[in-house]
């Protein structure tokens, strides 16, 4: 996928327009491990402020947010099959470099091992490597930028909705409309799907608690925000009545983590954060449906199928959700998420490359300070600041990190700002293409 001229983003003509450098350089960068020891990949800020950041498997990489300059290395960590290893031994360092974000730990070109010694599955999962390596070089040469995802990665399964202009409308009409006042409790106990089957939920549960909801249709406009990365804002998503609702959810809460990282990464991500299944109630169920129709795929992707859902089932090799339950998140005064990434890194030899594709946030409150969800590297040709978006109850802002080519959007770095006065209440729903990494 090559982006198209800054021009296009204002709906011009007008190829002298250029794009403007953001003030913010982090970048996405990646650590390939092409030797056959595990490694643990650790930043290093000096002897005394080394963090371990992730274990990285035998012909496999890992990736993160980084910045020009800063240093990390791998050691040996574990032992090859029954063979114990040196384990503290450094084996690589890398210096992260912006013009040059993929970093390669080569054990048989660094004469750390001899080709021949590698087993008939370390051979193909390391000439696996060197094949995504050269089309790495070949993509970047025609695109511009970087491969960040593993050779062959097929362009995605589902909808990307078109980010043309900033401006630019899409809308979507559906039958979910929003529930505006409360059911009794006991309409709202816990729904299952692994008891029903297909036809039923179709049939008696596509509108479910009707004399509580919203009549007709609800129309959702989505506006473009950002062409690069893909950002739309859709303000009408939730009621206020099912945002209230998912606060109720709150019961678990506990420190959020970093996927992937070390929990010496405190600062990071200071909120808290707890899950809520689709299956907590029937307007939890209503969310996940109004946000398929949103996406323009089969709700019934976002759920566990029973077998009247075969077709589907077969066609992505699972019965399982492609969607995460939704993360309901807090901020208190003072508390952060720093820029990151939202995909993943799967194993080299994962014939699916499951990564998560889309991500779909739900404000739940507004009035705080600060807090604004910001993308520091949206491309544009008028300013190097970060576009923020200001929570509104009710909003949600759709992104991809997905290219329409199967590639991971380094551009999709986005961050959580500092709640200055107030808090934060949020959810957001991942989805995964083609499939959910169990």
């Amino acid at each position: 996928y090559k982006r198209p001229h800054i021009s296009t983003y204002y709906n011009s003509t007008d190829t002298s327009m250029q794009a403007v450098k953001p003030k913010f350089v982090g970048f996405a960068g990646k650590f390939f491990n092409l030797s056959p020891w595990t490694v643990e990949l650790v930043w290093d800020g000096g002897p005394a402020h080394q963090v371990p950041m992730s274990i990285v498997g035998p012909f496999q990489a890992h990736g993160m947010g980084t910045f020009p300059r800063h240093k990390f290395f791998f050691r040996k960590h574990g032992k090859r099959g029954d063979v114990p290893t040196q384990l503290d031994e450094i084996v690589k360092r890398f210096v992260a470099d912006p013009d040059d974000p993929l970093n390669f730990y080569d054990a048989v070109a660094d004469g750390h091992v001899d080709l021949e010694e590698l087993s008939s599955k370390e051979r193909e999962l390391y000439y696996g490597q060197l094949t995504n390596l050269d089309f790495t070089k070949k993509y970047k040469e025609f695109t511009g930028s970087e491969w960040l995802a593993m050779f062959p990665k097929a362009r995605p399964t589902k909808k990307m909705w078109r980010a043309d202009y900033f401006g630019q409308h899409h809308s979507v009409v559906t039958n979910e409309t929003q529930f505006i006042s409360p059911p009794p409790s006991h309409l709202l106990s816990k729904i299952s799907y692994n008891q029903m089957k297909a036809s039923d939920v179709l049939n008696e549960r596509i509108r479910s608690l009707d004399a509580y909801r919203q009549t007709g249709l609800l129309t959702l406009n989505l506006t473009v925000l950002s062409c690069a990365p893909r950002v739309f804002e859709i303000k009408n998503f939730l009621s206020k009545y099912e945002a209230s609702h998912l606060l109720e959810f709150t019961d678990g809460l506990a420190e959020s983590s970093v996927a992937g990282g070390s929990q010496k990464m405190t600062k990071i991500r200071t909120s808290q954060n707890t899950w809520v299944t689709r299956t907590s109630s029937p307007i939890v169920d209503a969310v996940y449906r109004r946000a398929a129709d949103l996406l323009q795929i089969d709700e019934a992707l976002l759920r566990f199928r029973g077998d009247d859902d075969r077709d589907i089932s077969n066609t992505i090799g699972t019965h399982a959700s492609v969607a995460e339950k939704l993360q309901l998140v807090h901020y208190e005064n003072g508390q952060e998420y720093t820029a990151h990434h939202d995909f993943s890194y799967p194993n080299s030899d994962n014939d699916w490359q499951p990564a998560r594709f889309a991500t779909l946030l739900l404000y739940l409150n507004e009035g705080m300070e600060g807090g604004e969800t910001s993308f520091p590297r949206w491309m544009n040709a008028e300013t190097s600041a970060r576009m923020d978006v200001v929570p509104e109850i009710g909003k949600a802002v759709l992104f991809y990190s997905t290219l329409p080519d199967g590639n991971n959007d380094d551009l999709s770095q986005h961050a959580a700002q500092p709640v200055k006065r107030g808090e934060k209440w949020l959810t957001n729903l991942w989805v995964w293409d083609p499939v959910m990494n169990a």
